[in-house]
């Protein structure tokens, strides 16, 4: 290995640690609706609108004083936030050199470049605020290390950089003891808020059935979550299964008829799937259907179903899946599907982002969702003017602890 490959990857993993961090700050701020960083910085009084916009631009970490008034601004918990900078600095804080770096004391801070300054050049959008570029991060000068210190015991890293530096050559045919040298990076481990990232395919069909086939138009992530909702209008009782190319497993996450009109609404989910690519398929089978409703979407940080409703009702009602149980975790994204049986288009309330509505004629599948940030029951709701059947179901960040 040569001298510059170690710095070479120290500095990359700096980089690396700073891009995440910014991107997930941008991803807050897109949850909380945007806000322009003019209105973000008159809500708190205490930072500029140009150093907030820093803060997610990647260009370096920001002082924790300003991802908290970032954080606040946003609607996200301090605490969590909290956890996640300290992560992030202590990872874009690696020297280049190989040392042993552990704080003696676990409640210090470590040492993070500070904020840029207030002024800001780039591009400047409608609003007045300078847009957040997205594109290389440039290097990052890291502080001074710290004083080598001796790593304790009852402090177990999650994850572990090590290089190994073996003096060799002739000292191995004196007998000499091999030196060595081991570098240990901590890193905490957080997860990030569950959030929606893209329609991977959609399908009607007006003529009976017993499956259909979908290309996958949209390259999946491995890890992701795959959310399948359907509708099937004049269909039987019997089992309906998604499977897809790469042998990801699909589950019945809610599954709601209309008690006697032969409809049926339902949704399936994938979670921690293998990466799909757009040469891939997905396929749902269902007993023999004569129309039939068909989309499926990525989510990301979803790694398991907490919680879920359904109900139906007559023509007449808004739609309305009824509350969940009590969620058990904080954040989490909540799906909404209603399949409504005519009339005019199906719209969102209660916070929900619609989704593109499936017709066929004026039967349509409805999809939305929204992040919440509190533990609690919620619906999929809206107005619709004809018979109709929705489900809710809420994605945790990690498993639920019953």
């Amino acid at each position: 290995m040569s001298k510059t490959e170690p710095a070479a990857a120290a500095a990359a993993e700096r980089r690396a640690a700073v891009a995440d961090f910014a991107a997930a700050l941008r991803q807050l701020r897109l949850e909380a609706g945007k806000p322009s960083f003019r209105a973000m910085a008159a809500a708190t009084g205490t930072i500029s609108h140009t150093t907030l916009h820093e803060a997610a631009s990647g260009s370096r970490l920001p002082s924790w004083t300003t991802t908290k008034v970032y954080v606040q601004a946003c609607g996200g918990r301090e605490a969590d936030w909290h956890q996640r900078w300290m992560a992030a600095a202590n990872a874009a804080s690696v020297p280049e050199t190989a040392h042993l770096r552990v704080d003696h004391h676990p409640t210090e801070r470590p040492t993070v470049p500070p904020d840029l300054p207030e002024s800001s050049g780039g591009i400047t959008s409608a609003s007045g605020d300078p847009e957040v570029s997205t594109g290389r991060t440039p290097d990052i000068t890291p502080p001074e290390p710290s004083p080598r210190r001796e790593l304790r015991r009852d402090r177990v890293p999650t994850r572990l950089v090590v290089l190994v530096a073996l003096v060799a050559g002739a000292a191995i045919g004196a007998g000499a003891v091999l030196a060595t040298k081991t570098t240990v990076t901590v890193t905490a481990q957080v997860p990030g808020a569950p959030g929606y990232v893209a329609r991977i395919t959609s399908a009607t069909g007006t003529a009976y059935a017993t499956s259909t086939k979908m290309p996958v138009g949209h390259a999946v992530a491995a890890g992701d979550t795959l959310v399948v909702a359907l509708m099937l209008t004049n269909t039987h009782a019997g089992t309906v299964k998604a499977t897809d190319s790469k042998g990801n497993t699909y589950a019945t996450a809610a599954d709601q008829d209309d008690r006697g009109a032969g409809d049926r609404t339902m949704v399936l989910s994938a979670t921690a799937v293998k990466a799909l690519s757009t040469s891939d398929t997905i396929t749902v089978s269902y007993p023999s259907t004569g129309e039939q409703h068909l989309a499926v979407d990525e989510l990301t940080n979803a790694k398991a179903v907490d919680r879920h409703a359904a109900a139906t009702g007559a023509a007449g009602t808004d739609f309305n899946s009824g509350s969940t149980p009590t969620t058990t975790a904080d954040p989490e994204l909540v799906f909404g599907v209603a399949g409504v049986q005519g009339g005019t288009a199906a719209s969102w309330s209660n916070g929900f982002t619609a989704l593109p509505t499936l017709f066929v004629a004026d039967d349509q599948l409805a999809t939305g969702y929204m992040t919440v940030r509190a533990t609690g029951s919620y619906a999929a709701a809206g107005t619709c003017d004809h018979q109709w059947m929705a489900a809710a179901v809420a994605f945790a960040p990690s498993a639920p602890k019953r």
